[in-house]
């Protein structure tokens, strides 16, 4: 009797000396995250530059009025007329079908279409990030994490300041996975539209899709994304016969710039060795190939997407290191990993770090190689005590 009331005594002195120090965990981690915050309002106060949007914006002009959405000289001609006077040139590199998805802000005036779009952009990566904290399993209380790794996480920040097109695609990927999950197949495959809005970046992503889609006999998906992609592009060229313009010159366009993983292997080995610019992408396949054969008799997309995401833009030929908000779905995986082993600080702290090593590199092609490191950093947390999502680890194929 005595023996067990002294166990509830240390018990009860125990918890406030955990509870203590659970709290103090948790400042020092927000502590850690103080920077990042800053960082992000102070970019969400700046003036937005002229950068990816007005490519975009410029392009939707062309479309609208008859000329090549496709032509560097056009485009060009209008960035100058908006202000811009860097000597480096732009021009926008997305497929025809997804010239509907930007004729709508050029028809508005380029300073409104370009706060419009930081503010969609926003609200997307809000709701997709909340949704994703649900489809990963994570406690409802704790979903605060969700907005705080958005909060601090410098892509997201990025492709929001520059007024890139990956946070549609970011939401693009969230209807899909919860159209998968509540099996609407057509829906889900209507959001492989929004994929192929930079299809390079998702290639594994859709590869598994497909593979998953003929295991399952769901060929819903892949028809309805290839019926939709056909029907944009054809509306787009019957409109205007100057889009063929994308079929000619933009990949040259595309391989001029260094970027990527193989953009730095070029950079060290050689420009005129176009084909280290696939090298990564081939390498991708490889362990692609792999790691289909080992789970595909199991396919939980919760269990297998962060890691799938991660190595699929890590090994794009083309990419640019704001362009992982599209992996945002992992890292937050992650995070809900991270809660529940209570492994805040250790994790922070190797979050923060990636971040700011990556930032050291700039806006070049080494400071995007630099993002394979996120791969590293699944790995230590995903692997290093190989847990298992608590989710709802159901196949959709039930």
């Amino acid at each position: 009797m005595s023996s067990s009331g002294a166990v509830s005594d240390r018990t009860s002195a125990a918890n406030p000396a955990r509870s203590f120090n659970a709290r103090l965990i948790g400042v020092l981690t927000l502590l850690m995250c103080v920077p990042f915050f800053v960082k992000r309002a102070i970019l969400l106060l700046s003036p937005l530059p002229l950068q990816d949007f007005m490519t975009y914006w410029a392009a939707g002009r062309l479309f609208l009025t008859g000329g090549n959405p496709y032509s560097m000289s056009a485009t060009v001609a209008i960035d100058r007329s908006l202000g811009w006077t860097n000597v480096q040139q732009f021009v926008m590199l997305n497929p025809p079908w997804s010239l509907p998805f930007v004729a709508p802000f050029a028809m508005m005036p380029f300073k409104v279409a370009h706060y419009l779009s930081l503010a969609i952009s926003l609200a997307l990566e809000i709701v997709c990030s909340l949704a994703f904290w649900r489809y990963f399993g994570g406690e409802k209380r704790q979903q605060w994490i969700a907005l705080a790794v958005l909060a601090t996480f410098l892509p997201a920040a990025a492709a929001e300041h520059y007024g890139q097109i990956t946070p549609l695609i970011f939401a693009g990927v969230t209807g899909f996975f919860f159209a998968l999950r509540h099996q609407r197949y057509m829906l889900a495959g209507a959001c492989l539209l929004i994929f192929g809005l930079k299809p390079h970046l998702l290639y594994l992503v859709l590869l598994a899709i497909l593979l998953w889609s003929i295991q399952y006999r769901r060929w819903t998906i892949p028809i309805t994304g290839c019926v939709l992609a056909i029907v944009a592009s054809l509306g787009s060229i019957a409109f205007n016969r100057n889009v063929l313009g994308f079929f000619h010159g933009t990949f040259d366009a595309a391989v001029q710039t260094d970027c990527g993983a193989g953009g730095l292997l070029r950079v060290l080995f050689g420009q005129q060795h176009l084909w280290l610019q696939f090298l990564p992408s081939a390498a991708g396949i490889v362990w692609f190939a792999s790691y289909w054969l080992k789970h595909y008799r199991r396919w939980v997309w919760e269990e297998r997407l962060p890691l799938l995401l991660l190595v699929s833009i890590g090994t794009s030929p083309y990419f640019w290191w704001h362009d992982l908000v599209v992996g945002l779905p992992a890292i937050l995986a992650l995070a809900i990993e991270v809660a529940r082993i209570r492994q805040w600080l250790s994790a922070t702290f190797l979050y923060l770090v990636i971040q700011v090593f990556i930032g050291l590199f700039g806006v070049n092609s080494a400071s995007s190689a630099a993002s394979l490191l996120w791969i590293l950093l699944y790995a230590a947390i995903r692997f290093a005590r190989t847990p298992q999502f608590s989710g709802r680890a159901v196949s959709e194929a039930a």
